[in-house]
């Protein structure tokens, strides 16, 4: 897959133009961090809803298709469900109201936190977002791995499909067996090795140009009164949940 696939599959809908979209990266992502840690810290699922609900309407609101956040909430739906299977048993055999109310409530949280990762991204291309982890000063370590592992996972599912179209080709059933597994195994471990391989060119061709293992960036865009209203408000928003949760009057 070339880059400007990648970025145009990435960002699909960064170009979009909406008060998500305005906000600047570095407040959006701080903003949307104190949220998510709010969210978490809240006790009661009611509230945990609500809170799902904000996200969701922030999240509408930047004009995000509603499809497209279901799509990724399909990969992780069944762990959540497998999860609020094993909540709700409880200690014994039958399912417990306990159990239930606990296992809604790290669901409800969990999606928040879901929905809230998938609008920062959703609303900047990759590279203004990595542009802001830097001018927030974090490692560029950890964020030169986060850049590289975003472009390359599109690379590895590509070459994932080309060798299944290659088993197809050639009327490869998988069936639970010993030449199964052998055959997978065979498959992945060319695959790690190729992306071993694939990964040592990508460093070399990198040194080649003057890459010194720290990312260049623009300056940063100035922050606007609109901006910080944003901000306040997003934080004011999970902080009244916060307090209404326990039980400050308000």
């Amino acid at each position: 897959m070339s880059t400007l696939h990648i970025q145009q599959e990435v960002d699909t809908y960064a170009g979009l133009d909406s008060w998500m979209h305005r906000w600047e990266p570095r407040l959006k992502i701080g903003a949307g961090l104190v949220f998510v840690v709010g969210g978490v810290l809240l006790q009661s699922p009611l509230l945990a809803a609500v809170a799902l609900g904000i996200a969701v309407a922030a999240a509408v609101s930047s004009r995000l298709p509603l499809s497209f956040l279901i799509t990724r909430w399909l990969w992780v739906l069944p762990f959540l469900a497998i999860m609020a299977l094993s909540l709700s048993m409880g200690g014994g055999l039958g399912a417990s109201g306990e159990g239930l109310t606990l296992a809604f409530l790290v669901s409800m949280k969990a999606l928040t936190a879901l929905t809230i990762m998938i609008t920062l991204v959703g609303t900047q291309p990759l590279s203004a977002l990595m542009n802001a982890f830097t001018q927030m000063r974090l490692p560029h370590l950890p964020v030169m791995a986060l850049l590289l592992a975003c472009r390359y996972l599109f690379c590895f599912r590509d070459e994932l499909q080309v060798r299944q179209r290659a088993f197809a080709a050639r009327a490869f059933q998988p069936k639970p067996n010993r030449r199964t597994v052998s055959v997978y195994g065979e498959t992945t471990a060319s695959m790690l090795l190729g992306a071993l391989d694939r990964s040592e060119q990508v460093h070399r061709a990198m040194v080649a140009r003057g890459f010194d293992g720290r990312l260049r960036t623009s300056p940063p865009r100035a922050i606007n009164y609109t901006d910080l209203a944003k901000g306040v408000f997003s934080v004011a928003s999970v902080t009244l949940l916060l307090l209404v949760d326990r039980g400050f009057p308000i």
